[in-house]
């Protein structure tokens, strides 16, 4: 029988036996492979429209006109956001040439068009080299970006200037694949945080003709990937069919770029509670609790994740601080 028509029916709007085995059920991450003409914020309400009070969000923001990989965190696995490994995201995409928008990707209102000078394929690919490396990006003026509490569309729709924010941003590798006429297609590497219409947008000013983006793929953020990906409708369909919990991402799946720690039976109370623990309280580990020092971790009890710790130094030495514990993994025995 599916756990999730069970679980329904029992009362969920309060805490309760029932929502934390709901809660319980359902802590992990699941990968969507995001459709186009969708925002990130649609995705995660048509699966909270299937799946009720159970909370969720989004890891990495897509643009309504990119599709692929988006982490969509269920339960206790939302305090996991902070944590996990979203660094660097790869995507596939395609530009045009000679089009500038408003949005600066092919969705927005067109606010010039300009002839394409004859530009060889090695000229383009020193044009795509040159934006490789650290810089300071302008987000796009219709982004999601806050300035005094409010995102930079809500600005703009409004045809209010404001200047955004810059920032720090790193491009590991950016490749022209091909070019068909006025679109060129092109593979990115790039930190978390990056605007990929932004990217393009130079590229047209440093050619002198204009861009915008045309289509985006995100293949992998982070350590999540296509193949870890399930479509909208079939995370639906399997929800329908209470066999959505084969799909997600353990806490031990999602923390697996962490060292993990192990605290020993007799400390456990003591990690449930938050407190200092010390190297007498943990497992022996392959790396000293002072090698570690400045690192965050896992933290583990019986070998399942319980939360994320930092290691510190202090008066009394080196030690581990709890930082983010997933309640819902909390047994009777350490309650």
């Amino acid at each position: 029988m599916s756990l999730i028509p069970k679980l329904r029916t029992e009362t969920l709007s309060g805490p309760g036996p029932g929502r934390q085995a709901f809660e319980r059920a359902f802590a992990g991450v699941l990968i969507i492979d995001k459709p186009a003409g969708m925002t990130s914020l649609d995705v995660t309400r048509r699966l909270k429209g299937r799946l009720g009070p159970l909370r969720m969000g989004h890891a990495g923001t897509l643009d309504p006109l990119a599709t692929g990989v988006l982490p969509v965190c269920m339960g206790e696995a939302t305090k996991l956001i902070d944590y996990m490994d979203l660094q660097w995201k790869h995507y596939r995409g395609c530009l045009q040439l000679g089009l500038e928008t408003e949005s600066w990707d092919v969705t927005g209102r067109i606010v010039a068009e300009r002839p394409v000078p004859v530009l060889p394929t090695e000229r383009l690919r020193e044009v795509f080299r040159k934006f490789e490396g650290s810089q300071r990006q302008r987000p796009p003026a219709f982004s999601a970006v806050k300035v005094k509490g409010r995102p930079l569309y809500s600005y703009a729709r409004k045809g209010v200037h404001v200047d955004p924010p810059a920032r720090d941003v790193f491009v590991r590798s950016f490749d022209l694949l091909e070019r068909r006429g006025e679109w060129l297609d092109f593979d990115l590497v790039c930190s978390r945080g990056t605007y990929v219409r932004s990217i393009v947008h130079g590229l047209g000013e440093r050619l002198g003709c204009g861009a915008c983006l045309s289509m985006l793929r995100r293949t992998r953020s982070g350590r999540f990937c296509l193949g870890d990906a399930v479509r909208l409708e079939q995370a639906e369909a399997e929800i329908d069919q209470g066999r959505l919990r084969n799909r997600l991402l353990s806490p031990e799946d999602v923390l697996s770029h962490l060292e993990p720690l192990e605290v020993r039976k007799e400390s456990e109370r003591k990690a449930w509670n938050g407190n200092p623990m010390e190297t007498a309280d943990l497992l022996p580990s392959a790396l000293e609790l002072a090698v570690l020092e400045g690192r965050r971790v896992r933290i583990q009890v019986d070998g399942a994740v319980i939360g994320v710790g930092e290691v510190r130094s202090g008066a009394q030495g080196v030690f581990l601080q709890p930082l983010r514990l997933l309640r819902s993994q909390v047994p009777d025995r350490a309650a």
